[in-house]
C-alpha cells in the first residue's frame, strides 16, 4: 500500500470546506518521490498517460480546488517505458528503435508542455527553469476568460513531474506553487545537485559529510 506522509509547516493544518492561504502544508508521497505544498489534502487518482510516441504509461494525479484556484501535480513513470516498448508488437521500423524509450523520456518535459501551449492563449513566460538544480520548464499563459494558468515541468529520476495551477482573472500568482516541488530519495532526504555547464550534475551532500551520489 501506497505510503503517504503528510507533514504540517508552521502550524497545525486545520481543513475546512475551502482552504485558505493559512491551510498550506507539505504533501509528501515516498513513492513517486517528491513533496509539494497544497492548501489541503488532495485527491489521489491513477490513469495511464498517453506518451509521445503512442504507448501507455503509470501515472498519478494529485488535484485540489478551492475558491482561489485549481490545483494539480501529476506524475508520470517512465521507468516502464523500455519494457512497454520491448513488449509491444512490430510495427514500422521506427516503431521497432531500440532507443526509441529513450527519446520518449527525454522528449517528455518537451511533450508535456507542447500539450499546455496548444490549449491555446497568451503565452506570457516560457522558459528554462530548475529546481535544486533539476532542469525543467515553466509556462505562464492568460487564458481566453483571463484566468492564469501556471505550469512546470521536471523530469527527476525516469519519473515527469507536471505542476499546474489554474487561478481566476485577478487571482494571486502562483509562482511559489510551481516552486514548491521537492525531489527525494529513498530515505526521503530532498535531493539537491550542483549544475555544471555540460548538463552533468553531482548530489549536493548533506551536513557531515554524506558522500556525493552522480546521476
Amino acid at each position: 500500500m501506497m505510503r503517504i506522509l503528510l507533514a504540517i509547516i508552521g502550524s497545525l493544518l486545520i481543513i475546512t470546506g475551502t482552504a485558505s492561504a493559512q491551510d498550506w502544508a507539505e504533501y509528501v508521497d515516498a513513492e513517486e518521490h517528491f513533496a509539494i505544498n497544497f492548501p489541503g489534502i488532495p485527491e489521489v487518482r491513477e490513469f495511464g498517460y498517453e506518451s509521445e510516441y503512442g504507448i501507455t504509461l503509470p501515472a498519478k494525479a494529485y488535484t485540489l480546488e478551492n475558491d482561489e484556484a485549481s490545483y494539480s501535480l501529476t506524475v508520470v513513470n517512465y521507468n516502464a517505458g523500455q519494457k512497454i516498448y520491448q513488449e509491444l508488437p512490430d510495427r514500422t521500423d521506427e516503431g521497432n528503435n531500440s532507443a526509441l524509450w529513450l527519446y520518449d523520456q527525454r522528449a517528455s518535459m518537451s511533450y508535456a508542455a507542447h500539450n499546455i501551449r496548444k490549449r491555446g492563449g497568451e503565452i506570457t513566460f516560457d522558459a528554462w527553469n530548475h529546481i535544486d538544480s533539476v532542469e525543467g520548464h515553466q509556462l505562464q499563459i492568460t487564458n481566453a476568460d483571463n484566468s492564469r494558468t501556471y505550469a512546470g515541468m521536471y523530469l527527476h529520476q525516469g519519473r515527469l513531474y507536471i505542476i499546474e495551477a489554474i487561478v481566476p482573472a485577478g487571482g494571486l500568482p502562483q509562482g511559489l506553487f510551481q516552486q514548491s516541488l521537492s525531489f527525494l530519495d529513498d530515505d526521503l532526504r530532498r535531493i539537491r545537485y550542483q549544475l555544471t555547464v555540460d548538463g552533468s550534475k553531482k548530489r549536493v551532500p548533506r551536513p557531515g559529510g554524506e558522500p556525493d551520489t552522480n546521476y
